[in-house]
């Protein structure tokens, strides 16, 4: 008697767990392709951009297309890299052969995600808001949606692998992204995600065998703040961490044995989250009540294993996160501001889009204000092409903005003339000062050459030692002249107001 119950009560079990898993397949197979026809668009872009040796030059206009998903009735939601250095935009909705003008609304490359409006008065009808889910469960099968030019809707399934931070493939912030494996279409511009009926996410990036997607938990956050007059953004933090596995350096730091877990602060920052209370050489045991390990993870209740960056970046600017750390052969708790940066106040900006590069022509010599994107222009392998220490300052320094050096200006290259004879062959050097005015941006360097006005010549001295340039003022004027014809500039100086956050 005891072995039947036992087999029946096993038995329920079993048609039970199947029941569940049915139920959960049959979800997942739902087809949304109807439903989205009144939500999803189709976005046509053109965009520009500037050479980056050639800043005074336009790129040729490029076209492309994205897709975004209605958040109201004439609103939609689509990736900040879709609309970079945008030109023109306009949409086209499922059902109407005409395009609709758009313009962008808010843009925040960090959370790579931005917000763009279509003119209702083109509208043949209003779209239908989607509401993002913030469920995740892994190993769903999922469905993807898109429109094309053509005005047919199309879609694709997937798996949801796993849930992990990545660095953005747009900005230098890190956020929380889910992965799809053995999707039948790759995707990452901004196509729907659904699990079921729920939609839980836009494509933001695609390799071969995996898609990446923004959950609807970040979205939700974004379109949140955006209601609010004031835009503040994700917070960022202002540290660097690097793995503690070694016995011997946590014995050096005095940690006892217990201490097991905790990730080693190597380098802080003058700008983000942490950096006016981390020191170099802490370790931070736990963030907002959760222990890191050695790698710098903690475990999320419902991702499971993530980077610490998440608990930073959701939360919101100006809020409180508690910090347990190491320091002094001693526990102490800190607490620390949700706080990010405009890109602009980077010391080397990873990006700088929607503007032209800050640069000056001064007798043939091309002066440039360092950014990423500069160097990158070099192509495949531009870290080896670059020269050492103009890298350093991208790799040790790009968070260290001061009051001292707001930016690294250098001199690019030369372009021959009478006026630079013999200096030809010069380029990638950090200018130090001129006229023995220190240059810390781009704006003082006008500043400067009005110095010594009784002088015959303007002296640039650069870092390392390097030989100083001398250029005759009585010959500036017609030089600059001269070279602007010949090499077809238009505008010998381009300084950026930029403001920031």
């Amino acid at each position: 008697m005891k072995l039947q119950r036992v087999l029946i009560f096993s038995s329920v079990i079993f048609v039970l767990a199947v029941s569940a898993q049915a139920e959960k397949m049959e979800n997942s197979q739902v087809d949304m392709t109807d439903a989205m026809k009144e939500s999803i668009v189709y976005l046509e872009t053109s965009f520009y951009g500037y050479e980056q040796f050639q800043p005074w030059r336009n790129k040729e206009l490029a076209r492309n297309w994205a897709i975004g998903c209605a958040i109201s009735k004439n609103e939609v939601l689509t990736t900040a890299w879709n609309v970079a250095n945008l030109a023109f935009i306009r949409a086209r909705a499922y059902g109407q052969n005409e395009f609709i003008p758009a313009k962008i609304k808010l843009v925040d490359y960090e959370s790579n995600l931005a917000i763009i409006t279509l003119d209702a008065n083109a509208m043949s009808r209003t779209l239908k808001p989607l509401k993002f889910s913030e469920k995740y469960s892994k190993g769903d099968q999922v469905s993807f949606y898109w429109l094309s030019a053509g005005g047919h809707l199309y879609s694709g399934r997937g798996f949801l692998d796993r849930a992990q931070v990545y660095r953005s493939n747009i900005s230098y912030a890190k956020g929380l992204n889910f992965v799809v494996a053995n999707a039948s279409d790759r995707t990452g511009i901004g196509q729907v995600y659904f699990s079921g009926k729920d939609a839980i996410g836009i494509a933001c990036w695609s390799e071969e065998k995996e898609n990446g997607i923004i959950p609807g938990e970040v979205i939700n956050r974004f379109l949140e703040h955006a209601e609010k007059d004031n835009y503040k953004g994700f917070g960022a933090r202002g540290f660097s961490t690097s793995e503690l596995l070694d016995p011997a350096m946590r014995d050096y730091l005095k940690m006892p044995g217990e201490l097991t877990y905790g990730v080693y602060v190597s380098d802080v920052f003058t700008i983000g989250t942490g950096s006016d209370c981390l020191n170099r050489g802490d370790v931070i045991l736990s963030m907002d009540g959760k222990q890191l390990n050695p790698y710098g993870r903690f475990m999320h209740e419902k991702y499971g294993r993530l980077y610490f960056d998440h608990l930073i970046t959701s939360r919101g600017i100006g809020e409180k996160i508690e910090m347990t750390i190491w320091r002094d052969a001693a526990t102490q708790r800190i607490e620390a501001e949700i706080k990010n940066f405009d890109v602009a106040e980077m010391l080397v900006p990873y990006y700088e889009f929607d503007a032209q590069p800050e640069y000056i022509v001064l007798g043939g010599f091309i002066f440039q204000k360092l950014t990423r994107q500069y160097m990158a222009e070099l192509g495949s392998g531009w870290v080896g092409k670059i020269s050492p220490h103009i890298y350093h300052y991208f790799r040790d320094m790009a968070f260290k903005p001061g009051d001292e050096r707001k930016s690294i200006i250098v001199l690019s290259y030369v372009l021959p003339a009478d006026i630079n004879l013999g200096y030809g062959k010069i380029g990638q050097l950090v200018v130090d000062n001129i006229n023995g005015m220190k240059i810390s941006a781009m704006k003082d360097i006008p500043e400067a050459l009005k110095l010594n006005p009784e002088a015959k010549y303007d002296v640039i001295e650069f870092e390392m030692d390097n030989p100083k340039v001398v250029i005759d003022r009585t010959k500036l004027a017609e030089a600059d002249a001269i070279i602007a014809e010949n090499y077809g500039i238009t505008k010998l100086s381009n300084i950026n107001d930029r403001p920031v956050k």
